[in-house]
């Protein structure tokens, strides 16, 4: 009874969640018809360099953006159906955490290269790389649960 009731949660969280993750791609949409219309500024303003080159990089941004949150998406949107931890949903997880690794690695370069030619005044953060890390984290976890459980069922 206990873990319908727990499999039951999962499922209602899920649910929100993945709500969540389809506001944000929304969200990133919109920040890609921004920054278009920054770079069609910038542009036409005789192709001032700084508004590109930051303009590019907002569509960069917002394009890996989207796909961390398609991946987070449809992470929820299995474990919203009841299909909890399998190999498919797991993999979701850990596609999301490596994209998010790899967003952080274009977002420092972006930074460095901006700082360093530009002269844009932009902060390193660390916070994508540890959350990046903690869901890779996380997805080798699951993964590691199910070879676990698996290798119990086959002992068994």
């Amino acid at each position: 009874m206990k873990n319908f009731q727990n499999k039951t949660k999962i499922i209602k969280v899920s649910r929100q969640l993945r709500a969540v993750a389809r506001l944000a791609i929304i969200a990133w949409v919109l920040g890609i018809v921004t920054f278009l219309l920054a770079l069609s500024a910038g542009l036409r303003d005789g192709g001032n360099e700084r508004t590109i080159y930051l303009a590019l990089g907002g569509l960069t941004e917002m394009g890996l953006a989207i796909v961390i949150s398609l991946n987070f998406f449809r992470f929820f949107d299995r474990l919203k159906n009841g299909e909890l931890f399998d190999a498919k949903t797991v993999g979701h997880l850990y596609s999301a955490g490596r994209w998010w690794l790899g967003y952080w690695v274009v977002d420092c370069l972006f930074i460095f290269i901006g700082n360093g030619s530009l002269g844009t005044k932009m902060a390193y953060s660390g916070g994508q790389l540890f959350a990046s890390l903690v869901v890779i984290f996380v997805a080798w976890l699951l993964k590691e649960a199910q070879e676990l459980q698996t290798d119990q069922t086959l002992t068994v």
